[in-house]
């Protein structure tokens, strides 16, 4: 007979396969009982709606990718590597789990202050050495004025909005699936360059 600890991992991985395939609107509690191979009360006795459970699976999903980002910013690459691997970063998270910049979306739009709370309990700062590159990079007039913020926005923006989007990108530019990730291949080797072009003196 499985363990406490083994069932609520059975029905963590069933809700990141239910709430992938079917968004989270579409999911159903019965639905993640069936695929966990549990019957719908044991369900509701670990997680006792299916909101709490959507923030279980969100906040497993942001705490692997968060760290990791800011890990790129710390290290000792030069800027222009850091962007690129930060790019690349994403692109290969949303590949491995195209749900997780609507799971951010909602999570956002409907738990406003446990998202807040859940992104300070986290702890992240700006690595120095990341700060310090991009105000290096803006003294020696490598860059146009600009705040490691602002820099750090204009990567992550460009990398998430076609993400974020994904029905409207394919909608607008008449995409299959097929072609709508060419098109996110295409912004992987253009990103790097409209960051440090758009910025150059």
């Amino acid at each position: 007979m499985p363990t406490e600890k083994e069932t609520e991992q059975k029905i963590f991985d069933a809700a990141q396969k239910v709430f992938q395939r079917s968004g989270f609107k579409g999911a159903r509690m019965q639905e993640i009982a069936d695929e966990a191979g549990i019957n719908k009360s044991m369900l509701h006795y670990y997680y006792r709606n299916k909101d709490t459970l959507f923030s279980t699976v969100f906040q497993s999903a942001a705490k692997k990718i968060m760290p990791r980002v800011f890990g790129i910013l710390a290290s000792e690459s030069s800027l222009r590597e850091k962007v690129v691997q930060v790019v690349e970063f994403y692109h290969n998270a949303f590949r491995e789990n195209p749900e997780l910049p609507s799971f951010v979306i909602y999570e956002m739009n409907h738990h406003p202050q446990q998202f807040k709370d859940f992104i300070g309990s986290m702890e992240m700062h700006l690595p120095e050495t990341f700060i310090e590159q991009v105000e290096e990079a803006v003294e020696s007039e490598e860059l146009r004025t600009i705040t490691p913020d602002q820099f750090l926005m204009n990567v992550v923006s460009l990398c998430m909005m076609p993400m974020l989007a994904r029905n409207m990108v394919q909608a607008l530019f008449h995409l299959t699936d097929e072609e709508y990730f060419s098109f996110l291949d295409e912004r992987r080797q253009l990103i790097p360059n409209l960051i440090f072009n758009g910025l150059a003196l």
